[in-house]
């Protein structure tokens, strides 16, 4: 069995075409978990109807607790062999877990992961750029350096299946942002081997008003990044410079949160930054990006040039 944990929060626009998705699979055996964290609208009363309908969903009301709350309590309420996470915005092909399960089962794999499409408001999908073309299985060390390089896949805990033991001694950690970044590391670490899939099979709501375009500065992006840092390098020492390099261009980007979000950057702030990435120079001009080398030496040493080009390309996006 997988358990799919589904986290609810005043979503009533979106919630049956996600939980139908998932409903849909071609991979039957599945226990469908709706958290719902105290929505304020139908949201919860669209998961009752919904579990009328399927008897596997089983749908959780609790007291507003924020997502990493939400994805614990479904992972407490998991008995599945397996378990994934579907975000309440969000959804998913109808082949994604039989696709997903297949590799882990092939490899005997921890982890499965999958490529995904970015959908926009007016419905328009754009499918991540990739550089994995075919099926690919690596070690936690192979799979953490590449999740850090970020041209493949990343830290989000949404497109990946995973043997729900990696959870034993693992939960999401409540009251932060970037939720996700705080654990891959752990779980990956726990993992034998990770499989990854060039099929795009996750549909990623990109919503105005999410919790990923509020006005809020995602400080804890830079935090995770540092805790990343210190278990893997304890980990794995030859990671070191990857490590490094990805907390030095988390600082970055808690600085490109201010300028997209249209908020002031205190100048403290912007030095505590800067001074985080000069100590970490050396490791992102050794990173293959060149638009990192050139981030990091416009970030340093041309901030007002850095921001002027920052904002074109964010708005070619």
């Amino acid at each position: 069995m997988i358990s799919v944990v589904v986290p609810v929060y005043n979503v009533e626009a979106y919630i049956e075409k996600c939980v139908m998705s998932v409903c849909n699979q071609t991979y039957r055996d599945l226990q469908i978990i709706l958290v719902d964290d105290g929505s304020t609208d139908l949201s919860g009363h669209i998961c009752d109807q919904m579990a009328k309908q399927d008897q596997r969903i089983t749908v959780i009301h609790k007291r507003n607790g924020g997502l990493s709350s939400a994805r614990n309590a479904g992972i407490d309420a998991a008995s599945g062999q397996y378990i994934g996470f579907v975000d309440s915005d969000d959804y998913i092909a109808e082949n994604m877990y039989e696709m997903l399960l297949s590799a882990l089962q092939k490899n005997d794999a921890d982890i499965s992961i999958c490529n995904r499409y970015y959908v926009s408001d007016n419905g328009k999908k754009n499918i991540r750029k990739n550089s994995i073309q075919q099926e690919l299985v690596m070690d936690s060390e192979t799979a953490l350096r590449r999740m850090n390089d970020f041209k493949s896949f990343d830290m989000a805990a949404w497109d990946k299946l995973y043997k729900k033991s990696l959870f034993d001694k693992i939960r999401f950690p409540e009251n932060r942002l970037s939720e996700d970044f705080y654990i891959m590391c752990k779980l990956f670490c726990g993992a034998k081997k990770i499989v990854y899939i060039p099929e795009s099979l996750y549909f990623y709501r990109q919503r105005e008003g999410s919790i990923t375009k509020n006005t809020r500065i995602n400080f804890d992006y830079m935090y995770a990044a540092k805790e990343q840092m210190e278990f893997v390098e304890k980990m794995y020492p030859s990671l070191t410079s990857e490590m490094r390099a990805a907390y030095a261009s988390a600082c970055m980007a808690v600085y490109d949160f201010h300028i997209k979000n249209n908020v002031k950057c205190e100048k403290k702030v912007y030095l505590s930054l800067k001074n985080e990435v000069k100590q970490n120079k050396k490791y992102l001009l050794a990173s293959s990006s060149r638009v990192k080398k050139i981030q990091t030496i416009l970030f340093i040493y041309m901030k007002p040039l850095y921001k002027v080009i920052f904002f074109m390309y964010f708005h070619m996006q």
